[in-house]
């Protein structure tokens, strides 16, 4: 398991990588905008900033973890091709599982 960490000038997020037995998994974490810049779009650069590093690394699946209150968050990963899989948990398939 490795970790990176993608970091803009107003926002940031943690990847985590690692396979679970099936297929080559990134988590994203800990998701930040500063609070003077959010709805400017840096979230959806922070994610696809992300979607990138997991193409380049071959990843099959990204997952991350939101709260449930944060509806524009859970608004921004839909938005980005994210499908809701359970309660507060989200996954963007971007290869089939070997």
């Amino acid at each position: 398991m490795n970790q990176e960490l993608i970091k803009l000038e107003k926002g940031s997020c943690l990847c985590t990588f690692y396979n679970n037995g099936k297929a080559d998994v990134m988590i994203i974490d800990n998701v930040e905008v500063d609070k003077t810049h959010r709805r400017r779009g840096i979230g959806t650069q922070i994610i696809e900033h992300a979607i990138e590093l997991a193409r380049k690394r071959g990843v099959d699946s990204i997952e991350l973890n939101v709260n449930s209150d944060n509806i524009p968050a859970k608004k921004l990963y839909e938005k980005m091709g994210f499908k809701k899989t359970n309660k507060d948990y989200y996954r963007l398939i971007l290869r089939k599982f070997r």
